[in-house]
């Protein structure tokens, strides 16, 4: 009977430990889960916010613009004219960016005799609410853009795009299939967000590594945002010969600048680069504000046409 009952023991045991790992494994993937689908929602939420910045600071002519997608969401901004009416630069600010932000940029290119557009990319500022998907359906935001301007009598060839971070990244990879882009700036561009995400995540979420792929499978399957595959190298090599200024600063915290060497690499001798030390992520502007407009204005008028 002793011996009985000391045999039972071991396999009682057995049994609690078992379910206590089992249990253990069952909390840890619940956590898992839940705190990914937590860091996926921060990650794609909406940036919506009210304007903070009178427009008449960019331009006395500066009047509400809003215009609608191919899927139903109204995107608003503010467009600044001039009396020219030849030129039309299209500012595409960055994630979690608004229009107010390239605001002086605005200022000093419509000084310079362009008709400048600012507004709000979807989940932005604001225009309609949505998830932020990292340059894939903002590109629907571009082509809208682009339909609004060419029905304001500006062709193709007159209409240049400056574009930051994802707003850049968006114009390589709606412009590798979208030939009507012609002529853009990019500054501080990502070119592969895979990599980015890889690197940038943990910083940003402060969660481990490990914790990556949880995050992107529900970013994909809980929120529709897929980001495997957005890498505008890759976009890049369509661009062809037209004209393209790529601004990065190589001391960039967030887009590494060998991204941009690559990118600019695919996309061809129709691509200048302009790298500057010490600069960090979208701050070549502030860095030398007049070198910076000088620079753009310069590209501008050498490939819109007149």
């Amino acid at each position: 009977m002793d011996m009985e009952t000391t045999a039972v023991r071991p396999r009682r045991w057995l049994r609690i430990a078992t379910r206590l790992i089992l249990a253990a494994l069952s909390l840890f993937v619940f956590a898992y889960v839940g705190i990914s689908i937590l860091a996926a929602n921060i990650l794609t939420r909406p940036r919506n916010q009210p304007n903070r910045i009178d427009p008449l600071l960019v331009s006395a002519r500066a009047e509400p613009w809003s215009v609608k997608t191919g899927d139903g969401l109204t995107l608003r901004g503010w467009y600044c004219p001039t009396a020219r009416h030849r030129q039309l630069v299209v500012l595409v600010h960055g994630k979690g960016g608004f229009w107010s932000e390239m605001a002086a940029i605005g200022r000093d290119l419509n000084r310079a005799g362009y008709d400048v557009l600012l507004f709000d990319l979807r989940g932005h500022g604001q225009s309609d609410p949505a998830r932020l998907s990292m340059g894939r359906r903002e590109r629907v935001d571009l082509r809208a853009v682009l339909a609004w301007g060419e029905r304001q009598g500006f062709p193709a060839d007159r209409i240049g795009w400056l574009g930051q971070s994802m707003g850049a990244s968006a114009l390589v990879m709606e412009a590798a299939g979208n030939p009507r882009i012609r002529v853009a700036v990019l500054d501080s561009p990502f070119g592969h967000l895979p990599e980015l995400l890889d690197d940038q995540l943990p910083r940003y979420s402060h969660l481990p590594r490990w914790f990556n792929p949880g995050i992107l499978t529900a970013a994909r399957y809980v929120y529709g945002i897929r980001t495997d595959d957005l890498v505008p190298i890759r976009s890049a090599r369509a661009w062809g010969g037209r004209p393209l200024l790529l601004i990065h600063g190589e001391a960039d915290t967030i887009v590494p600048l060998d991204q941009a060497v690559r990118l600019a690499r695919a996309a061809g001798p129709s691509c200048q680069t302009v790298t500057l030390p010490g600069v960090d992520h979208v701050q070549a502007y502030d860095n030398d504000p007049r070198r910076y407009v000088a620079a753009v204005d310069s590209f501008f008028q050498r490939n819109l046409s007149p």
